[in-house]
């Protein structure tokens, strides 16, 4: 069973996915301190390459890195000089997060199949939340970069002397009632309200755009905007690294 494996190393877990072409086989995700996992998927699924995406240290990579090289004749490192499928109209393309890069060209792949004239916004809802601009024509333009959930609640129990750390599950008021619920309406509405607005002012200057939501919290911020013109897609990163494997693996043959 030949086929890529994808490997998106974040800042909390590492995600993983099979692919066989273009369709998705299986996924899973790990922590770093436990690669067991990893070599059990590699076992069961046999890919004959894999491509990397890392935002983590080098480090608390090295492990991961190892296993890899160990067991595929193929790996591919994702670095802005890697050949993609779109380009990068970044003006530090160096200091561009490499999961940035998967995410957007994730997003436009999808984009090109449902309308190839619209440009593209994608929503990365992780530790940090990103706004990411890619062009119809396949140009990424830039985006913002904003704290996610996690650091916004970790950030007012830290940085107070008595307010709690919750989590963003439970009731979430416009009004909160109580300590608990007005430091959860205030973060996730607030997000929410930052979203829309960005969502809204990007329309004036491109006004034919898709909109896709993806990250740890990504689904539960789509479900609180109860907006059907905006995309959940949960393997977004995991598409993006696949669809540059898949790109690399073409030019190669063509040579």
């Amino acid at each position: 069973m030949k086929g890529n494996l994808t490997i998106d190393n974040g800042n909390t877990s590492v995600k993983v996915a099979f692919f066989i072409g273009t369709q998705v086989v299986a996924t899973n995700r790990f922590t770093r301190r436990d690669t067991r996992l990893l070599e059990r998927f590699i076992s069961t699924y046999k890919p004959n390459s894999a491509i990397v995406c890392t935002t983590a240290s080098a480090s608390s990579s090295q492990r991961i890195f190892q296993v890899l090289e160990q067991r595929l004749p193929q790996v591919t490192h994702l670095t802005h000089e890697t050949p993609l499928p779109i380009r990068l109209g970044y003006d530090t393309p160096e200091t561009l997060g490499r999961d940035r890069i998967a995410t957007a060209v994730g997003a436009w792949t999808i984009a090109q199949r449902l309308d190839n004239a619209c440009d593209v916004l994608v929503i990365d809802a992780g530790t940090a939340v990103t706004y990411d601009i890619i062009k119809s024509d396949g140009c990424f333009v830039g985006g913002n970069i904003a704290p996610g959930l996690g650091l916004r609640f970790k950030s007012l129990h830290e940085h107070t002397g008595q307010l709690p750390l919750i989590s963003a599950d439970g009731n979430t008021p416009v009004v909160g009632y109580d300590t608990e619920t007005a430091i959860r309406s205030g973060v996730v509405l607030g997000l929410l309200g930052e979203i829309k607005c960005y969502i809204s002012d990007l329309k004036l200057s491109h006004p034919n755009l898709m909109v896709f939501i993806t990250g740890g919290d990504g689904k539960l911020l789509h479900s609180h905007l109860a907006d059907d013109s905006i995309i959940f897609y949960e393997n977004l990163a995991a598409e993006g690294l696949n669809r540059i494997q898949l790109y690399n693996q073409a030019n190669e043959n063509q040579l």
